[in-house]
């Protein structure tokens, strides 16, 4: 990873960041243990919770906004940008028993949410599992993912639908 000019590699501003990153991967690392898996370059951001019932796998070169929030397995590929407040939860609770009512009816296993890689998701969005957004999509801010999304799609709304492909010529496609 190359340095950025704005934001020299020696710099005290630069160390404290470094600093933080790593803390915070660190404290992940011991509350999770054996169910986070992490590339090369991940970054989180401040406040980021995450509470998978299982697995959290993210590939190399994944960074992670302030106040993320993660409550089911999650796979990520390589080269993913998550924003800040992006929620990935699951439609796990059991709403269809008459006889129960909503607060003791528990809860169902919430599924998985997979992002398969060079992807971006917009500031707010949240992704209900279990879901699949493809490789190569955009997820627009504030958009509600609530199922499979096609690769290189730029998706936005509630629910998120592909509005356009990421690629708007074929020869720009065949150059990825």
């Amino acid at each position: 990873m190359t340095a950025r000019p704005d934001r020299p590699v020696g710099s005290p501003t630069a160390v404290a960041r470094r600093f933080a990153r790593s803390f915070r991967v660190l404290r992940l690392r011991v509350r999770l243990g054996s169910r986070l898996e992490l590339g090369r370059n991940v970054h989180f951001g401040r406040n980021a919770t995450l509470l998978p019932p299982g697995r959290a796998v993210f590939g190399d070169n994944v960074g992670v906004g302030a106040d993320f929030h993660l409550e089911v397995d999650l796979v990520t590929g390589s080269d993913v940008l998550i924003s800040s407040r992006v929620a990935i939860v699951g439609k796990d609770h059991v709403l269809d028993d008459p006889d129960t009512s909503v607060y003791w009816s528990g809860r169902r296993d919430g599924g998985a949410v997979v992002i398969e890689g060079d992807n971006l998701i917009g500031f707010g969005s949240i992704i209900v599992a279990p879901s699949r957004i493809g490789r190569g999509t955009i997820i627009g801010a504030g958009s509600v993912v609530v199922g499979d999304l096609p690769s290189n799609s730029i998706c936005v709304g509630v629910p998120a639908r592909p509005i356009r492909d990421r690629f708007r010529t074929p020869e720009a496609a065949a150059r990825r």
